[in-house]
């Protein structure tokens, strides 16, 4: 870039930042004054509307002190108590006259005319007329707007009422804007008819077109206006709601000032604008060939030539900015490399990161040469950092690190890909070298893992394949892997090859995560009821609700499938509302029908760490008229052991709340006879391993004998699962066990089915 233009472009710059300033604070000032004067506007409306309202009480007196003076006179009142009607008539008149009144009215105690200058026919009736005697009133009569007064006639008791008025003409408007400082309109707002108005006649004319609307007359006059009915003002008796009142003064003359203001402004704005072009054109030129050599060594910076050093000889602030430059480049040219280093290499173990792994399986791949990719994994990893802190977690993961590096040839790349995932990979190298690999790496991990005099115990899987037959891309290769690695845990090998098939799995796992929050949120899961019987007389006592799920496209799938993917993906409580709402409305119903059946359902690990499961458990019984001590909620040993004081604190909260407690599968997992003992525990749950073939085995017959033994002496209920066959009910029968359930009585059947093979179990006729 020249310095020419540079300079033209600071110029620009300094031009662009002033008008921008100046043109904001132009456009607020405008807003601002704008809206002032809106606001003055409506500020004085407001007070013309109060003074006239003033200015109406003070005619309002003097009109009630004429009249007064008309019915005190002793003369008005003997002809009026005489009923001398010419004297009437006289007195009316001459009083009239003296005070300037247009209409005088005088009428009976019960409102018959006795005398008027107007028919009392159009005036309001005299029960109206005298509930606002002590204040003069607006009234229409004849198409003509007076303010009246009515007074009393009393000789010394009452004999009449007269009513009189002033007429509020054009006159009265002009008299009423002069002293309000706006035009005063009495008008129909819906005949568009004017009655009195001290505007003039060719914008009463636009005011008075019935085709034009009133608020477009107003905008097209510029009139600024208020609108008061005669109704929503004291002085007035009418019940027109068309009937009013307009305030209006003109835009123009009441906001000249603030026009004025404007304009001086923005003479001010185009002065300060040019003074600031004047000034940007002198500093443009003294900033710019210093700033076009910083810019060029910039450039440079950015291309990432670090070579030539920066050096601008002046003593002002340019220097300074020349010397830090030099200062910036040294190190942006060492941290770079320290960057890039950081950014292919783990920190923690100085192996080579993800990133690295990615680039070089990429270029292995594409150079079509064969080669292996090992993934090993250190089993229950997060374990030790849970127990013995993520310090020692770091430092026994430095040691692996190590000891791969020394067990490992040369030939082998080795990474870091994870937190506890590590991976080689053998360009050119053959299945048996990789499997003497793999020997190798197990031998060397079995050793022991002495840290600070403490030996600690780690496992491993390791997952292998050959590329690129098995994958053409590095992250397929490397899921491929880790599915290896997963299947060496569940197999309990410390390596296994990648198979075919091994994908369709994996695949399915992942249809059944993305299709379950739809199968929740569509209802699209099923309760099946299995009965629970009560092992001595046969009698149902409950049922156990169970999930099912049927997809369209993934076919049945089993609840050992699905619930873990639940609980791993977060969906496991919304499963647990759906199943706890869909079984509570299920157990109201057959409750409804007559059918006091008990209910069971399972709970999972997660849901005993949900803060809200007591609050839902207990507000959606109660909701449906439950008894929460009609509802067992089963919780597996396992769930029990994943967090166990905050199961003991929910399931005591549970106990507490009403609700029955069981563990079910007991006897399959880890839980310790201290454990079972601090358990708020109402039913010991067996586990079908121990019943299905208790009628052959003398072991399982010994352990469930214990079992109901220890139970009863707990005063725990006993249930027996997986009853198939009579042989076996019969055994369970005489060791005392309390409630049965299995294939033999009735496998999980659909809540109508289940109806149906209750009556006939119990011989009731559908």
């Amino acid at each position: 870039m020249t310095i020419k233009s540079f300079r033209s472009r600071l110029l620009v710059s300094f031009m662009t930042l002033a008008g921008a300033v100046l043109i904001i604070s132009l456009v607020a000032v405008w807003l601002a004054t704008s809206q002032q004067s809106e606001r003055t506007l409506e500020r004085e409306l407001e007070v013309s509307e109060r003074v006239f309202a003033e200015l109406m009480d003070v005619r309002a007196q003097q009109l009630q002190q004429a009249a007064e003076v008309l019915t005190t006179d002793f003369g008005f009142r003997e002809a009026v108590a005489s009923g001398d009607e010419n004297t009437i008539i006289s007195a009316l008149i001459n009083h009239g006259e003296r005070i300037g009144t247009d209409l005088i009215v005088l009428q009976s105690p019960n409102g018959e005319e006795i005398a008027a200058t107007h028919t009392s026919q159009l005036l309001p009736t005299i029960d109206n007329l005298t509930a606002g005697q002590s204040a003069a009133q607006l009234v229409l009569v004849d198409d003509e707007i007076f303010q009246i007064v009515t007074v009393p006639v009393r000789a010394p008791d009452l004999i009449a009422w007269a009513t009189l008025g002033f007429g509020v003409d054009d006159d009265f408007a002009v008299l009423m804007r002069q002293l309000t400082h706006a035009d005063i309109t009495f008008m129909n707002r819906q005949q568009r008819t004017v009655f009195a108005s001290s505007l003039d006649e060719e914008i009463l004319a636009q005011i008075e077109d019935p085709e034009i609307a009133l608020s477009m007359a107003l905008d097209n006059l510029n009139l600024a206006a208020n609108v008061s009915g005669f109704n929503d003002i004291q002085y007035a008796l009418s019940n027109d709601p068309n009937l009013v009142i307009l305030f209006s003064t003109d835009e123009f003359a009441a906001t000249s000032e603030f026009v004025t203001l404007q304009q001086q402004y923005l003479m001010i704005a185009l002065v300060t604008l040019i003074f600031a072009v004047l000034l940007a054109m002198i500093t443009a030129r003294k900033i710019s060939q210093p700033v076009a050599r910083l810019t060029r060594a910039a450039e440079q910076l950015g291309a990432g030539d670090y070579s030539q050093p920066i050096m601008l000889q002046r003593n002002d602030e340019f220097g300074a900015l020349g010397a830090a430059f030099e200062t910036m480049r040294q190190g942006i040219s060492q941290r770079e490399q320290q960057i890039m280093y950081q950014l292919q290499h783990d920190l923690l173990t100085g192996l080579p990161n993800r990133v690295s792994l990615r680039d070089y399986l990429s270029r292995a791949i594409q150079s079509k040469q064969n080669g292996y990719v090992v993934l090993l994994n250190v089993a229950r990893f997060r374990e030790v950092n849970d127990r013995f802190g993520q310090q020692v977690g770091d430092r026994l993961l430095q040691m692996i690190s190590q000891r791969l590096r020394d067990s490992a040839p040369e030939q082998w790349w080795i990474g870091r890909l994870a937190g506890d995932e590590f991976v080689l990979i053998g360009e050119g190298q053959s299945e048996p070298q990789t499997k003497a690999l793999l020997r190798d790496i197990e031998q060397t991990l079995s050793q022991p893992w002495w840290l600070d005099e403490t030996s600690y115990l780690l496992e491993f899987r390791a997952g292998y394949l050959t590329f690129p037959n098995i994958g053409d891309d590095a992250d397929s290769i490397l899921r491929r892997a880790q599915i290896c690695a997963r299947q060496a845990k569940q197999r309990n090998a410390f390596a296994v090859a990648y198979e075919h098939g091994m994908d369709e799995q994996h695949l399915r796992r992942l249809q059944i995560v993305q299709a379950l929050p739809s199968a929740v949120r569509e209802q699209r899961l099923q309760l099946h009821y299995q009965p629970k019987v009560n092992c001595k007389d046969g009698r149902i006592l409950g049922v156990e609700a169970l999930l099912r799920w049927r997809d369209e496209h993934l076919g049945v799938v089993r609840p050992d499938e699905f619930i873990p993917l639940a609980e791993q993906t977060g969906e496991i409580n919304r499963l647990t509302r759906w199943v706890c709402t869909a079984a509570f409305d299920q157990l109201q119903l057959w409750h409804e029908q007559g059918l006091q059946l008990a209910l069971a359902i399972n709970l999972s690990a997660l849901d005993l760490q949900w803060p809200d499961l007591v609050k839902f458990l207990r507000e959606a019984a109660q909701k449906r008229g439950l008894s929460p001590q009609s509802i067992t909620l089963e919780v597996t040993e396992s769930a029990v052991m994943v967090e166990p004081e905050q199961a003991i604190k929910r399931l005591t909260q549970l106990r507490e709340a009403g609700f029955k407690i069981a563990i079910d599968d007991y006897g399959t997992g880890y839980a310790s006879l201290a454990q079972l003992k601090r358990l708020p525990v109402d039913e010991l749950k067996l586990d079908r391993s121990f019943i299905q073939d208790i009628a052959n085995s003398h072991a399982d017959l010994t352990i469930v004998r214990s079992t109901l033994a220890l139970a009863h002496e707990l005063q725990l209920t006993t249930v027996a699962e997986g009853i198939e066959e009579e042989s076996a009910w019969q055994i369970l029968q005489q060791l005392g066990c309390d409630t049965v359930q299995g294939y033999y009585f009735s496998r999980p059947l659909a809540a109508t089915q289940f109806e149906q093979w209750l009556r006939d179990y119990q011989g009731v006729s559908p």
